[in-house]
Formats: structure tokens, C-alpha cells, sequence
């Protein structure tokens, strides 16, 4: 590759940070906010659907805030940006950020609000996930949870400490970057429940539906007005554990979703690029809103991905437009994060085998063909954008039953239709007697 040119210094008028107590936290946004500079121009303001992308950082995944490097990241960034892309979804590292109880690591906030600088520089929003124990199936567990004297951990959906020092640290990271214009919000953490099973941390859902209402509350209280959101992925709403679907249908500023449908076998059941497997994520957004109180609110693919553990190469290409397309076509989607923006580095050992070859481009800065298809539909997108389908008739879903646990109950019927020319929408039964709600969805046929 060329050599790339050095990375002009950051221009700290730019940062909105806080450093001291409550009073001299407003004295100092008050001061940085009259003298920050304006804006750069928002070039994706007209978007009907965000695109976005995890970004994995090429050289040293996420150990890279340990072991910074400044200009790898850069580079990296400017391939996320030549794609068009608009906003990138970051992991923070748990146990390295918040080693002991009472203290974050300076250096890695220090990083962090570097990272949002340079992300600026490509009109690049970041969206900060906290709270990550788990992490590409790897277990981060902060040392401050363990105890000493016997090795058991404090549970963190339930222990009322580990909650209040959730709650510190999301407080700290607001201090230093909660208002740095390329800040979107934070997401609590990457599908924590893949953290508490294996560490056979239990939860009611009442106690799971109560930690998010907690954490949410706080992430308002010190990032107001910012999108908030907890990162999970099909296991609480096809299995009644940790949360209901309700709670997760109505906390948050919208309903977050990591939709796979390779984890969830629905590629190798019914193949690679069958409706089921290219449609997947359109019935999991339609499942989602279902459950939603507010008709306004929307839902955020916020993970999605492919790999050739899965499918052929050949096909990936394809099923990632198939895939795209019947996503955009749903109304209140809010965006789709892709992952990830590169292949894992291959010198790192123990993550499995598909964890390598999920990017968009190599682990060279190579641009893939998914990577491709990709920038075109977000140019044909920018160009032309999508009008989302009208959705009249809605299958009908009892409250109680556990969705996807049994294919045909639901799944099925929504691709039949799908099949047939139909896009359909689901509605809960609760709902079928309520002729505004319906309306106000543009629902006119029932199929139980």
C-alpha cells in the first residue's frame, strides 16, 4: 500500500470533555461548547436507513487499547469512510478499562476520545459499547468482580455493588466524551447475557428488565438526549430468560437486535440464499416491532454478518443484497451495523474459525466483494432511497408463545408469504381487538 501521509494533530478545541466535579463540569461544557468549532457538514443527513459498521480494529483487534496505534486506526477509518458508511459501533474492553471498582484507566479514556476525534475527521458517528465481558465469544471478567477468597463472581445483573459500579462507570466515560458531537450513545454492552450464563449468573426477568431500567436511567441522566441502547441478539426473545420481550420492546431510546442467521441455523436448515435465510433479519424487525408500545419507536440491526463457515463465498455477495433490501423495506428501522469492518487478525489464536473472515475488507485493508455490494447499495441508496413496503396483512402471534421455538408456528408462515408477493407485519394477539392500533400500522388482514 502507499505510504500514508502523517495524521495532522487533533485540535483539542474539539473536545467536550468534563474533568472535575459537578460545577466545574458545566463551567467547562459552557466554555468548550462557545469556543468548539462548528460541525462539518452532515453528509448522510437525508438518509432514511443508517448504515454503519462494527468496526474491529486490522492490526490489533480490540487489544488496541492497550497497545495504541494511531495510525493503523486511522487507516482503517478511512476504509469504514470510503465506503460510505456513517456511524461505527467501538468495544470497550471491561476488564482492562475498569480494573478495580474505584478506577478507569486514564489512558484507555484518553484513547477512547481520540478515537471519536479521528471518526470526526471521516464524518464517522461512534457508538460506545461499555460493559463487554464477552466479546467475539472470548470472556473479559473485571477483576474487581472476583473475589479472592473463593473465586465466585459478583453478579451483574443482580448485585447491587456491581450495578452501582456500572453505573460509576458509565458515569466516568459520560465525564470525558459525553459531548463530543461524534458521540451517538451508549450501548450497555455486547449481549452481556453470553457473559452471565457461562459465569452461571441468574436473573429473573423482572431483575434483568429492572438492570436495564437502571442503567438506562443513568445513561440519560449523564449523556441526555443521545442514543441509548442495549445490545443483544435473538436468544432473550426466543427464550424467556433474563428479560421479557416487553421490557426489551420499551427500555432504551430504540430496540437494539444482533440478528444472525447463521447462529441461529436458519442459513443451514433452510439454505444459503433461500427467503428464510435472506429475509431472516426483515421477521426479526417485524417480530421486534410487534412488541412495541410506542409506534414511533424503532429498531437497529445493529449486528448482522456472514461468514463462509456458512455458505459458499461465491453466495455471500448475493445473500448480503438479498439481506440489505428486505431490511430497508421495513418502516421504522432506525439502521444496520454490519459486522465487521475487517478480518480478524490471523496472528491472534482461539477465537473460532469464522471470527476470521467476517470484514468487509481483509485483514490487509483489501476490500472484500461483500464489502463491495455493500458501498454500492449505500451509493444507490444515498442516490434513491428506499421506500419502505406496505405491510396489510399481519400474522398473528399469541403473547404468550416463545417465538421461533417452534418454526412453523411463525417463521414459516411469514416466508410463505414473503414467497407468495406479501410483506407482511406481525401483531400480538392482545392487540388484534384494537381497530386504532391497527390502523395506525395500516394492518387490514389477520392470518392466525
Amino acid at each position: 500500500m502507499p505510504e500514508r501521509a502523517a495524521e495532522p494533530p487533533i485540535d483539542r478545541r474539539k473536545f467536550f470533555g468534563v474533568t472535575a466535579g459537578a460545577a466545574a463540569a458545566t463551567t467547562l461544557l459552557t466554555t468548550a461548547a462557545a469556543h468548539a468549532d462548528p460541525p462539518p457538514p452532515n453528509r448522510h443527513r437525508h438518509r432514511r436507513v443508517r448504515f454503519g459498521v462494527n468496526y474491529v480494529p486490522s492490526k490489533n483487534w480490540w487489544f488496541s487499547w492497550s497497545d495504541w496505534d494511531r495510525a493503523s486506526i486511522a487507516a482503517d477509518l478511512d476504509d469504514i469512510a470510503s465506503l460510505g458508511m456513517d456511524h461505527i459501533r467501538v468495544m470497550l474492553i471491561w476488564s482492562e478499562l475498569q480494573p478495580n471498582a474505584t478506577y478507569v484507566r486514564g489512558e484507555q479514556l484518553d484513547r477512547l476520545e481520540e478515537l471519536l476525534d479521528l471518526a470526526d475527521r471521516r464524518h464517522l458517528d461512534v457508538q460506545v459499547t461499555v460493559l463487554n465481558g464477552a466479546v467475539s465469544g472470548v470472556l473479559f471478567v473485571p477483576p474487581h468482580l472476583i473475589s479472592n477468597s473463593d473465586g465466585t463472581i459478583r453478579n451483574v445483573l443482580t448485585d447491587p455493588t456491581a450495578i452501582e459500579r456500572a453505573q460509576w462507570l458509565l458515569t466516568r466515560i459520560a465525564e470525558r466524551i459525553g459531548r463530543h458531537r461524534r458521540f451517538m450513545g451508549f450501548d450497555l454492552s455486547n449481549e452481556i447475557h453470553w457473559f452471565a450464563k457461562p459465569l452461571g449468573m441468574a436473573a429473573t426477568q423482572a431483575q434483568g428488565d429492572a438492570w436495564h431500567t437502571t442503567l438506562f436511567d443513568t445513561c440519560e441522566k449523564v449523556a441526555p438526549g443521545k442514543v441509548h441502547v442495549s445490545g443483544i441478539d435473538h436468544w432473550p426473545w426466543q427464550n424467556d430468560e433474563y428479560w421479557t420481550r416487553h421490557g426489551l420492546a420499551t427500555s432504551g431510546t430504540m430496540t437494539a437486535n444482533h440478528t444472525w442467521a447463521g447462529w441461529t441455523q436458519v442459513i443451514q436448515r433452510y439454505g444459503s440464499l433461500s427467503t428464510s435465510s435472506t429475509h431472516y433479519s426483515e421477521f426479526f424487525i417485524e417480530l421486534i416491532k410487534a412488541f412495541h408500545t410506542d409506534l414511533g419507536r424503532q429498531v437497529w440491526i445493529e449486528e448482522t454478518g456472514v461468514s463462509t463457515v456458512w455458505m459458499d463465498a461465491a453466495d455471500i455477495p448475493a445473500w448480503t443484497e438479498r439481506s440489505i433490501r428486505a431490511m430497508a423495506d421495513c418502516t421504522g428501522l432506525f439502521g444496520i451495523t454490519w459486522w465487521d469492518s475487517h478480518d480478524l487478525n490471523p496472528d491472534l489464536s482461539g477465537y473460532v474459525d469464522l471470527e476470521y473472515d467476517l470484514g468487509l475488507f481483509t485483514n490487509k485493508r483489501e476490500l472484500k466483494p461483500i464489502g463491495k455490494t455493500i458501498r454500492n447499495l449505500i451509493a444507490e441508496y444515498d442516490a434513491r432511497p428506499p421506500a419502505p413496503s406496505r405491510r396489510s396483512t399481519a400474522l398473528v402471534l399469541p403473547d404468550d408463545v416463545i417465538p421461533l421455538a417452534d418454526f412453523t408456528r411463525l417463521f414459516d408462515p411469514f416466508m410463505k408469504l414473503v414467497d407468495q408477493g406479501e410483506r407482511p407485519a406481525i401483531v400480538l394477539q392482545s392487540r388484534t381487538e384494537d381497530p386504532a392500533y391497527l390502523a395506525a400500522r395500516g394492518i387490514e388482514n389477520l392470518t392466525r
